[in-house]
C-alpha cells in the first residue's frame, strides 16, 4: 500500500490505530508470507469505521474484516486494509424490560456475562463457538446450547457499515434509529437476512440488539448415562418436543472428556468415568416447574435406558452452561480439532454419525447432537482431534461433508470446497440474488472478495 494512504487512515484513525507491524499482523494469518502487503485498521467508533471505508472505497483498496481464526494468503498479499473491530466494544444499552442488550462488535461473551449476572440476567452461549464475539458467533448463526428451547437467531437487529462507509440498519431501525419493535426479528425489508453467515461481502456488521434472558427462581441440570445412542437421542428429542428443557445436550464420552478437560491426560481418565452416551438437561424456571420437568425428563430417560452416568457430571455441567465451548479450547488433546457439523432430523442421526465415521476412519473422534427448536430437528457435530499439520485431513474433511449432503444433511454455515459444492448445487436463483445484492451494495467488489464464494 501507498504510504500516503497508510498515513491517511492515521488521520481517520488515529496513528494507534493503523498497523502494518509484522509482529501484530502474523496473528491473523497461519503463515504471513515474506511479501505480504496488508495493513490493519482497529477503528474505535462506527464513524471512524465509515471514514476508513469511504477512503479505501474511493481509492479502490480491498477491504476484508477479520472474523474468526486464520486468514488466507490471498488477503495477506492484496494491499488491502484488513478490519479488526475488537475495539469497538461498548455495551450501549441493557433494555431489561424488554429484554434486549445494544452491544457492539467487540462486546464478549464473557464481559456480557460479568454485567448481566448481578441483574439475575443471562446471554445465550454458543456450544461451538470460533470467535468471542457476540455478533460474530450470532450473525454467523452459531449454535447455541439453549437451541432446543428458544428462537432460532439470537440477534434482533443489527447496524453494519457497507463498503463505500455507509450505514446499513436492519429491521425496524431502518425507519428509526433505536426503534419502537427492537424485539422484533428484523421486520422491515428481508435483505438483512442476506448478511448472516455470508463472509461480511455484503457489509460489515458492528453493533447488535441480541435478546437476553431472565434467570428464574431455580437452576438445575442433571446427567444420564447410556449404552446406546438410539435411546439417548431419543430421550433428548421427546424432552425438547414436550418443552420440559432450557439445554439438552447428547454427547459421547469422547466428546465430553475433551471439552471437560486440560489436558490429553486428564481427557483420557475422565472418559473412564463417563458411559458410551450421555443426556445433559437444564432447567431454569419456577421451581415446581423445574421439580416437574426433572422427574418428567427422568422417567422419559428410563424408558429409553438411561441411568447413572458419572457423580459430578450434573455440577460440573452446571458451570459448563454458564460460558462458551471454544473449539479452540479442545486443542489440547491431539493439537488441533477439526469439526464436521450439520442440521439434521432425530431418526437421521445415527445413520449420519456412523457414515461420517466410516469416512474418518482412523481418526480419533467425539460426537455431540443439540437439539434445534423444540427437537424439530438437531445440530449434529463431529469433532476430529488430530495433529495441527495433518496432510490427510483436508481430504477426508471434504468426504466426510460429501457423504452428508448425500446422505440429505442441511450445512447451516459451509466453508472452503464445501462451500463450493453447495452453490454449484442450489437454485440459480438463490446464486443471482447473492450476486445481484452485491453489485447493489459494494458494485466495485472491494469488500471481502472472494471470501463466500469464487467471484463474489
Amino acid at each position: 500500500m501507498e504510504p500516503r494512504h497508510v498515513e491517511e487512515f492515521k488521520v481517520l484513525l488515529g496513528e494507534q490505530n493503523v498497523t502494518q507491524d509484522r509482529d501484530f499482523v502474523k496473528r491473523f494469518f497461519k503463515t504471513l508470507p515474506r511479501n505480504a502487503d496488508i495493513t490493519v485498521l482497529r477503528p474505535p467508533t462506527h464513524e471512524q469505521l465509515g471514514l476508513a471505508a469511504n477512503y479505501a472505497y474511493e481509492k479502490d483498496i480491498p477491504i476484508f474484516t477479520h472474523k474468526r481464526g486464520f486468514l488466507g494468503e490471498e488477503v495477506a498479499t492484496s494491499g488491502g486494509v484488513l478490519i479488526d473491530l475488537t475495539n469497538m466494544n461498548k455495551v450501549r444499552r441493557i433494555d431489561e424490560p424488554n429484554l434486549l442488550a445494544f452491544i457492539e462488535y467487540g462486546v464478549t461473551f464473557e464481559e456480557m456475562k460479568k454485567a448481566l449476572d448481578p441483574m439475575g440476567l443471562r446471554i445465550l452461549m454458543p456450544a461451538s463457538a470460533t470467535s468471542p464475539s457476540i455478533v460474530r458467533s450470532y450473525v454467523d448463526r452459531d449454535v447455541i446450547l439453549a437451541n432446543g428451547a428458544t428462537r432460532p437467531y439470537q440477534i434482533s437487529i443489527f447496524h453494519a457499515i457497507l463498503a463505500d462507509g455507509r450505514i446499513w440498519m436492519s429491521g425496524n431501525d431502518q425507519l428509526t434509529p433505536d426503534g419502537h419493535s427492537e424485539f422484533r426479528e428484523d421486520f422491515g425489508p428481508m435483505y438483512s437476512y442476506f448478511f448472516h453467515a455470508s463472509e461480511d461481502i455484503f457489509g460489515m456488521p458492528y453493533a447488535g440488539k441480541v435478546f437476553i434472558y431472565k434467570r428464574w427462581e431455580k437452576r438445575k441440570v442433571t446427567a444420564y448415562g447410556f449404552n446406546e445412542f438410539e435411546g439417548a437421542i431419543r430421550a433428548a428429542y421427546e424432552s425438547s418436543r414436550h418443552d420440559q428443557v432450557f439445554e439438552c445436550v447428547v454427547a459421547d464420552s469422547k466428546y465430553l472428556s475433551v471439552l471437560l478437560a486440560k489436558s490429553s491426560d486428564e481427557a483420557d481418565q475422565l472418559a473412564s468415568k463417563l458411559a458410551p452416551w450421555n443426556v445433559v438437561f437444564g432447567f431454569d424456571n419456577h421451581e415446581k416447574l423445574v421439580d416437574v420437568w426433572d422427574k418428567q425428563t427422568a422417567q422419559i430417560c428410563a424408558k429409553h435406558g438411561g441411568g447413572q452416568t458419572w457423580d459430578e457430571l450434573s455440577e460440573i455441567m452446571l458451570e459448563r452452561f454458564e460460558y462458551p465451548w471454544y473449539l479452540r479450547d479442545r486443542d489440547h488433546y491431539r493439537g488441533h480439532t477439526e469439526t464436521i457439523d450439520y442440521f439434521t432430523f432425530a431418526g437421521k442421526t445415527k445413520s449420519l454419525f456412523a457414515e461420517v465415521d466410516r469416512t474418518l476412519d482412523g481418526y480419533e473422534k467425539g460426537h455431540v447432537a443439540i437439539p434445534s427448536y423444540y427437537g424439530a430437528a438437531f445440530y449434529c457435530e463431529t469433532n476430529i482431534y488430530c495433529e495441527p499439520d495433518d496432510p490427510n485431513l483436508e481430504k477426508v474433511w471434504f468426504d466426510a461433508y460429501m457423504k452428508a449432503l448425500d446422505m440429505g444433511a442441511h450445512v447451516g454455515r459451509p466453508r472452503g470446497k464445501v462451500a463450493e459444492v453447495i452453490y454449484e448445487r442450489i437454485d440459480p436463483e438463490n446464486i443471482r440474488m447473492i450476486k445481484n445484492l452485491k453489485r447493489v451494495l459494494d458494485p466495485k467488489g472491494l469488500l471481502n472478495r472472494g471470501q463466500l464464494l469464487e467471484g463474489v
